[in-house]
């Protein structure tokens, strides 16, 4: 695989924030004896110890915290002197999180070495976040480019904007993340948003990072919903899994690699199974550049992705698992695989059986998804009746469904002007 991850240098040294030897409010919250928006300066309860020197629990200091799914997130986070909240006794789990207040969540959160940054936004001048800010910017989370309006610290946090400093910040924590970055610019994220055209191609790597390492693992249907705003529950989750995975080894998530896999060469093949090419074999990067002529002229194809999904006593595994495996599948040890293809017909005879035979290899098959699972995720596939898709002299894209042998398998596809991709798991 192209960039092998490499071992970046140990975390530097944590550094803590400490305003006035009290743990300030880590996120601002409604004063409610005036009803106005602001920082809470200090929280006595966050620097109250028990006798053996531990801060005293989230659970008797917020009262409204108790059966909530992230309970135990928060108590962890506010034993790290991470988090804090309102005068009244509650933590508002729920509630929505600005610039301003995750600014300096985050700003607490990383080992990174501090650097005494610079504020380059007129309209945070004064603001009780400015500091945080400024150091961020300074750190590299932060972009001031991607506000050239000014920073308006108010604003409701966009789950992306949490997401992309984030990355930044694993970037500058060490070389493996910037070359996992580099590697996942033309993935496909596991997520069903990129087929309805609400992840746009540049937030991609951003969104791979934190998805691959597990920072942030989406909601039940696999979305990211990188537009919406995030609440005080979903940062506490977040920071606590990035302060786990800065400066760490990117090559140890193996969903990160699937992702790098796929963005290299077109198939996450060799990470999730135990498939391997053969000598002198292309990619399907590579046979993505040149068309795919079909042995018995029945058409002509370009072959853009092979995804793979390990299935093992029936149980499905892997990044790609929830995207493109229905609920319900057959038992047993295989591979399952979906190929994102661009055909046309050379006859009218729209018969699929045809078009299979003609492709000579067990690699690829014309044989739809499941329709309803694939209507759900926005893949486009082969229809009941192939003719609402598929007409002769039109180009088309569509995704296809086959298998690979768990053992003992070998299989090959070759384009002219390209060369031939060949792999196998069978060892002599």
């Amino acid at each position: 695989m192209k960039k092998q991850m490499r071992l970046n240098g140990r975390k530097s040294k944590r550094n803590v924030l400490i305003v006035g030897m009290l743990t300030t409010v880590l996120i601002g919250g409604t004063l409610l004896t005036t009803g106005t928006v602001g920082l809470v300066s200090t929280v006595d309860a966050a620097t109250s110890t028990n006798g053996a020197g531990t801060t005293a629990s989230a659970l008797t200091k917020f009262k409204d915290i108790k059966g909530h799914w992230a309970q135990a997130t928060i108590v962890k986070a506010y034993d790290k002197n991470l988090i804090s909240g309102y005068q009244d006794g509650t933590f508002r789990p729920n509630a929505k999180i600005t610039r301003g207040e995750y600014a300096t969540l985050l700003s607490r959160a990383t080992s990174l070495e501090k650097v005494q940054g610079e504020n380059p936004f007129a309209d945070l001048k004064g603001h009780w976040s400015e500091s945080a800010v400024a150091q961020l910017v300074g750190q590299g989370f932060i972009n001031a480019n991607d506000y050239p309006k000014g920073f308006n610290p108010n604003a409701e946090l966009t789950r992306y904007e949490m997401m992309k400093w984030i990355a930044n910040g694993l970037i500058k924590s060490g070389t493996s993340f910037q070359d996992a970055f580099d590697d996942t610019q033309n993935t496909l994220l596991p997520t069903p948003e990129v087929n309805r055209g609400t992840i746009r191609a540049e937030q991609i790597p951003y969104l791979a990072l934190v998805r691959g390492t597990g920072i942030v693992g989406g909601f039940e249907d696999g979305s990211l919903k990188p537009a919406d705003p995030t609440t005080r529950a979903e940062v506490s989750a977040i920071l606590l899994r990035y302060m786990d995975v800065e400066g760490t080894d990117a090559g140890k998530y193996s969903d990160l690699n699937e992702m790098r896999e796929v963005g290299t060469t077109g198939t996450n093949l060799t990470t999730i199974s135990n498939y391997f090419y053969t000598k002198n074999s292309v990619t399907v990067s590579d046979l993505s550049k040149g068309d795919i002529k079909l042995s018995n002229n029945s058409g002509v194809l370009t072959f853009h992705r092979f995804i793979v999904v390990k299935v093992q006593n029936g149980k499905p595994q892997g990044m790609y698992t929830k995207l493109f495996v229905e609920p319900k599948i057959s038992s047993g040890d295989y591979y399952l695989t979906f190929a994102d293809l661009s055909f046309t017909s050379n006859t009218d005879n729209t018969d699929l059986i045809t078009y299979s035979s003609g492709l000579n290899n067990g690699l690829l098959k014309f044989r739809r998804l499941d329709l309803d699972y694939a209507k759900k995720n926005g893949f486009t596939t082969i229809p009941n009746s192939p003719r609402e898709l598929i007409t002769k002299g039109k180009k088309v894209r569509f995704w296809t469904r086959s298998s690979l042998d768990f053992k003992n398998g070998t299989y090959h596809i070759a384009s002219e002007n390209i060369g031939e991709m060949k792999i196998q798991n069978m060892y002599y």
